[in-house]
């Protein structure tokens, strides 16, 4: 019975990197959407990380860490999570995605490291 348990938590930490389609139609060229990345859920201890939760009025799984949207306005629920003080903070973000970019969620710790601050988007 062990082994199936195995199987999916392999399978959950290997798809940490997946990308989740956030826009209606079909596939579109990677140049005309835009790149959002988060921390992956099961992220192998990182001290503090910024986990998408929704975006705009889709829920975002677990095995996902990134997401392509289409260009214009987007509305972000981010969960920042510092692991080490069972500090879970939530963020809503409102961010204008351009088309052919790539941005990275920055979480930012509080001072002395309890919970978070902020989380900000980058553009890369």
């Amino acid at each position: 019975m062990r082994w199936p348990l195995a199987a999916l938590a392999l399978l959950a930490a290997l798809g940490g990197c997946a990308t989740q389609k956030v826009y209606e139609g079909p596939e579109k060229p990677r140049s005309d959407l835009a790149r959002i990345d988060g921390t992956p859920a099961l992220n192998a201890g990182l001290p503090i990380a910024a986990i998408m939760r929704k975006v705009d009025e889709t829920k975002i799984g677990v095995a996902y860490a990134r997401v392509l949207v289409a260009p214009g306005k987007h509305s972000l629920l981010v969960d920042c999570l510092i692991p080490a003080a069972h500090s879970t903070t939530r963020f809503e973000l409102s961010v204008d995605a351009s088309a052919g970019d790539h941005y990275v969620l920055v979480p930012v710790s509080a001072p002395g490291n309890k919970n978070c601050a902020d989380v900000h988007l980058e553009a890369r």
